[in-house]
């Protein structure tokens, strides 16, 4: 395994994704670079060999600041449309004689289709017209047939298919997955005598086998079974054919996948893989018992296809391997993620300890998946309990991964016994752990744990206020922000002196704790306002005009919190920002409602147009001073 480089080592908000691809991929990849004689064929292996990719995550994403929601506003609409005389205009410059205009233009007009411009469906006689010019030029020929594609215009498949024959093969590679996604026959013949052809190339081939694979045409399993076993044969060709047998097929190729899992291929984990891909479609046991063979293969790579595709027979099948604790041990992600699949698929109560280990993952995407899975595998009354009792195992322990994945599964199941350890977990170093835990305690409201959770608040804030800590540090301000609206959900008093700590606009205090603040004394005051309070929260609101103005969202909890405190004197200053479409403008109708009765004005639907276009009709000239 690739080891995490030092400075993601501590307390990174994102995990070392260096780690989510296993050696065994990279030695694989590495050694097919010189064997596949074009690029198309290795993008094919490398397509079926990478299944998850490795994605930078938000770790504090799913943990939402509820003062956002409470209350929540429309959000103003935006119609987007187009210049009803983008297509007039087009179709001309489709009719004049310079071929690179017509080209730009054909480009455009697949690019609006995408973008949602109705009607382009008057546009395509121009089109067809365009591809049955004689002598017409290749880029043009290319285009138009990019557009027709872009447009889905299978009534013109045999056209596309006549030009695909007659012109190069940078048509082909156009126009021939297209005919395959469509699964239109237009090419079958053409297709069948190119397999058959010792001189076709090898991207030719790749294109003439994915079409066959996907018209199902059992016509060609006999050129694609010599194909697949012939060890001479580029390995790209030979994985497409496989892949290509896998989907004609439904029974009858066990012996032709026996026979390729015993070959001695190079890479030697080619002979397997094309086993597994000729019985992807097979569900007889002769099937899944040649491929629960291969899970011995030293290959992780090997390992985790034949898992996929046991898992695609039946989940029952992995189980019956009895080798989860062989499977999460693996240094591939794939062979850990297949194993855990089979766990939530199967409900099978011994199994839960084993998929509860996986929470702490390195791969912040299979932690995810296995605390989701975890949750919905609670919904069983029959195996809840032994749920909550591995995965509060997993929270008493000391790695930061498995924490916040068990915060995450206790919090979403309501198990509110998990409380006391998020308490104590609050000052963990991790900011995921720090944030997880104040989001876990502000949904299960546990009051006795509000003393313990405001200490901790006010220890972050002295070490905010001596310079000791930071709003650069990952999760410890979003971390207060969370406990803070625990403290106003909760109508918690005991919390108003260091809420208060937080009104004066300090901006190293956090961007989300200030706003969390106002809108917690919001609520511990609601419906009996403070007078020294509302002041300090006017000043705040009106600080709009300053050298560095206050934030939006302070100024939206402000006017929130003048709501629910019923704060009547501030009815003038509300009202001047009252029509503003921002949210603290939404959030001012709103507290205008509830102190005067005033309906907020509906949120006018604005329109947009779309306009950056190469070519694009000039716009009429309004005479100076007219309406």
């Amino acid at each position: 395994m690739n080891k995490c480089p030092v400075p993601f080592a501590r307390n990174s908000p994102f995990d070392c994704f260096a780690q989510n691809v296993p050696d065994t991929y990279l030695s694989l990849i590495a050694k097919l670079r010189f064997q596949l004689p074009i690029l198309l064929g290795l993008t094919i292996v490398f397509s079926l060999l990478t299944t998850r990719d490795a994605v930078a995550f938000d770790p504090f994403a799913e943990y939402d600041l509820v003062m956002y929601e409470r209350p929540g506003f429309p959000v103003a609409e935006v119609e987007e449309f187009f210049s009803p005389g983008l297509k007039p205009l087009w179709i001309k410059a489709l009719k004049r004689p310079d071929a690179e205009l017509q080209r730009m233009v054909i480009d455009t007009i697949a690019i609006a289709h995408q973008r949602g411009l109705s009607g382009l469906d008057e546009i395509r006689p121009e089109l067809v017209a365009l591809l049955q010019a004689p002598d017409q030029s290749t880029d043009i020929i290319r285009s138009a047939a990019s557009a027709l594609i872009a447009m889905d215009s299978q009534q013109d498949a045999d056209l596309l298919a006549k030009v695909a024959s007659e012109r190069n093969a940078t048509v082909s590679q156009i126009v021939e997955p297209a005919l395959a996604k469509w699964k239109s026959p237009a090419m079958l013949d053409v297709w069948l005598a190119r397999i058959s052809d010792s001189s076709s190339s090898n991207m030719l081939l790749l294109l003439a086998i994915n079409g066959l694979g996907e018209l199902e045409s059992t016509a060609a399993s006999a050129a694609l079974k010599t194909k697949v076993q012939k060890s001479m044969t580029s390995i790209g060709v030979r994985m497409a054919s496989a892949r290509a047998l896998g989907k004609i097929h439904t029974d009858g190729l066990v012996d032709l996948a026996t026979v390729l899992a015993a070959q001695d291929s190079k890479p030697k984990e080619l002979g397997s893989l094309l086993a597994i891909e000729v019985l992807n479609r097979h569900a007889d046991t002769a099937a899944s018992t040649l491929v629960a063979s291969l899970l011995t293969n030293p290959s992780s790579v090997v390992q985790a296809e034949a898992l996929g595709q046991l898992y695609k027979m039946d989940p029952l099948l992995i189980e019956r391997q009895g080798k989860d604790k062989e499977f999460f041990q693996s240094p591939d992600v794939n062979v850990r993620t297949w194993g855990a699949r089979s766990i939530v698929a199967t409900a099978n109560v011994k199994r839960i300890g084993a998929l509860s280990t996986l929470l702490d993952d390195v791969n912040p995407a299979l932690r995810r998946e296995v605390a989701r899975g975890l949750i919905q595998l609670a919904g069983n009354s029959k195996v809840r309990d032994e749920v909550l009792a591995r995965v509060s195992e997993i929270l008493a322990g000391n790695s930061w991964r498995g924490c916040e994945q068990a915060c995450v599964v206790l919090t979403r199941l309501d198990h509110k016994p998990a409380g006391q350890r998020m308490v104590a977990l609050l000052s963990h170093e991790r900011g995921e752990v720090r944030v997880a835990t104040a989001w876990g305690l502000t949904q299960l409201r546990i009051k006795e744990h509000l003393p313990a959770m405001l200490k901790h608040a006010q220890s972050v804030y002295n070490q905010f206020s001596s310079e000791k800590m930071n709003d650069g540090m990952p999760g410890y301000s979003l971390q207060v922000a969370h406990l803070f609206i625990a403290f106003g959900d909760q109508q918690y008093g005991e919390a108003e002196s260091l809420l208060r700590a937080y009104l004066p606009k300090r901006f190293e205090l956090g961007y989300q704790s200030r706003p969390a603040a106002v809108w917690a004394l919001g609520l511990i005051h609601e419906g009996a306002p403070k007078e020294d309070l509302v002041g300090i929260l006017l000043d705040r609101f009106n600080d709009v005009a300053s050298m560095i103005p206050e934030t939006d969202e302070v100024r939206q909890m402000c006017a929130i919190s003048f709501g629910r405190m019923r704060a009547e004197a501030v009815i003038p200053e509300l009202r001047k920002y009252s029509n503003g479409l921002s949210l603290s403008g939404r959030a001012c109708a709103w507290a205008m409602e509830k102190l005067s009765g005033e309906v907020p004005r509906s949120i006018p639907q604005s329109r947009s147009e779309i306009e950056d276009w190469f070519l694009s009709p000039i716009p009429p000239v309004v005479p100076l001073g007219s309406e």
